[in-house]
């Protein structure tokens, strides 16, 4: 059922991006939503505890994340959520599976409490076993710590940039009433969802921390 959402959402965001949007960032949004649906459809999603290799490996589409168990410092289930906090690194957070209402009418199972457990029992193994190597890894990870840091402020700045300057491409004047709302709406959650992007870039930069509300995002 994951991989038919995937399709289907992802067929949605090609539609919009080619009405909506001038031809060339419409056709460049189309291209880079159906790879990502298509992605998802084929490869599917996963999370894999690899306790030889020491990994926790995180996979939706071409998108994949891995965590060294030794870095896991918490690991939080919060419903269908599961937030990893990291000590070389920002938090990560995944549903598993379900996330939404559309999620429970499609009867996705809710299995974050299994995965939570599975993680926090192979992280505990792994740093019980690794204990004295412990003040190495903390001292050679903070140069790449920062430099991660930095990093994604970066790009969630730009992230809110790009929504902006999308939202003000947006199409919102038709001759069709349903159209033009339609747009003014896509226009205006691009504009304040950049606006809030670039809010808590700039928060981060001036408090070296990101907002409490977006720790598990």
């Amino acid at each position: 059922m994951l991989r038919v959402k995937a399709v289907v959402l992802s067929a949605i965001l090609v539609v919009i991006a080619l009405v909506f949007f001038p031809l060339w960032l419409g056709a460049a949004v189309a291209i880079l939503g159906g790879v990502f649906g298509l992605s998802v459809a084929v490869l599917g999603a996963a999370v894999v505890v690899d306790l030889p290799a020491g990994v926790v490996r995180l996979r939706l589409g071409l998108f994949f994340q891995r965590i060294r168990l030794t870095d896991i410092t918490a690991v939080i289930v919060d419903k269908a959520k599961v937030s990893i906090s990291r000590a070389n690194g920002w938090e990560v957070s995944f549903y598993a599976w379900r996330q939404d209402r559309l999620d429970t009418l499609l009867g996705l199972p809710v299995v974050a409490s299994d995965i939570g457990h599975a993680i926090s029992q192979a992280a505990t193994t792994a740093q019980a076993s690794g204990a004295t190597d412990a003040p190495r890894r903390a001292d050679s990870g903070q140069t790449s710590q920062r430099t991660r840091s930095r990093l994604a402020t970066a790009l969630l700045g730009g992230a809110g940039v790009l929504a902006i300057a999308c939202s003000l491409l947006v199409r919102v004047h038709w001759h069709n009433t349903a159209l033009t709302v339609i747009g003014v709406i896509i226009a205006l959650a691009l504009g304040i969802s950049g606006l809030l992007y670039l809010l808590v870039a700039l928060w981060i930069l001036l408090t070296g921390r990101a907002p409490r509300f977006t720790e598990s995002a």
